[in-house]
């Protein structure tokens, strides 16, 4: 892998704040995608701005017909959650399957999307 500045950014704006004045910024979620790429040489960025440590990002409400996943939310969190086996059952049991374990409790469903 080549060179690059970490970050952990604590907030939504301090991640935007960092990936703005770097020369080739990237936002590092789950890590399942990217760094892999990095390892091949294929993607060599200046920055990682690492969003895990942002709790605004991270969680599962369900209220009435409405479900929001946040985009800092596991695979393994969403196949664990009793409000999404409730709500979107099929949506469950898919992210159960997705990768391996170590996938599951790394990768995020924002890194999916």
């Amino acid at each position: 892998m080549y060179q690059f500045e970490y970050h952990k950014a604590s907030s939504v704006d301090d991640a935007l704040k960092k990936l703005s004045s770097a020369d080739d910024g990237k936002i590092l979620a789950g890590g399942m995608t990217l760094l892999p790429t990095m390892k091949q040489r294929l993607a060599s960025p200046s920055d990682l701005i690492d969003l895990a440590g942002i709790a605004d990002l991270k969680g599962i409400k369900v209220d009435g017909s409405s479900v929001t996943i946040g985009a800092m939310t596991t695979h393994y969190e969403v196949h664990s959650s009793t409000e999404i086996k409730k709500a979107i059952p099929a949506l469950s049991a898919l992210a159960g399957l997705i990768g391996d374990p170590m996938v599951r409790h790394r990768g995020t469903i924002g890194g999916s999307l």
